[in-house]
């Protein structure tokens, strides 16, 4: 049986520099610019209603997976990495919680809570489908969210502990 190559380390100062002095500070200028700045948020807000539809699509999976608890994961990650540049802030929120419940749960060694998951999903599905006068009742409910899923961490650590 052959050895595995190993990784060879590059020092940083290694690699040749792709601009130097005066490249560099005309390359900051424009990324400074308000021009550049309005194109790039142009570019943003023509990615967002395509972003939703995904999110959407996303959250519609996520109702699919039922007590899958490793598609709920998968699924809850993705929402998570891109619902907030959809515009959809809350259900990122929401997303996050999710993602770092079963994250520390599973880090202690312990069963999820299949309530608290369906809870989560349930307020995903909702956040991402609110309009947008919604967001101050998607803000508390994701709040009394996290207080919950601190509370059962809480518990969990005094479980593995004891």
């Amino acid at each position: 049986m052959t050895a595995k190559p190993q990784a060879q380390m590059i020092a940083p100062d290694a690699y040749p520099q792709m601009m130097t002095g005066k490249d560099v500070a005309q390359a900051m200028a424009t990324l400074r610019s308000a021009q550049t700045e309005a194109k790039a948020q142009g570019a943003m807000n023509a990615a967002a209603p395509p972003m939703r539809a995904a999110i959407l699509q996303l959250v519609d999976d996520l109702e699919a997976c039922g007590q899958d608890m490793a598609r709920v994961f998968d699924t809850v990650h993705e929402i998570r990495g891109f619902a907030e540049t959809a515009g959809l802030v809350t259900t990122g929120r929401i997303a996050d919680i999710l993602c770092r419940y079963m994250d520390d749960m599973n880090r202690l060694g312990m069963a999820l809570d299949g309530q608290i998951v369906t809870l989560h999903v349930a307020a995903i599905n909702r956040a991402a489908r609110a309009e947008d006068d919604d967001v101050t009742m998607g803000e508390m409910v994701a709040a009394q969210l996290a207080q919950l899923v601190t509370r059962r961490l809480l518990d969990a650590q005094s479980a593995a502990n004891s």
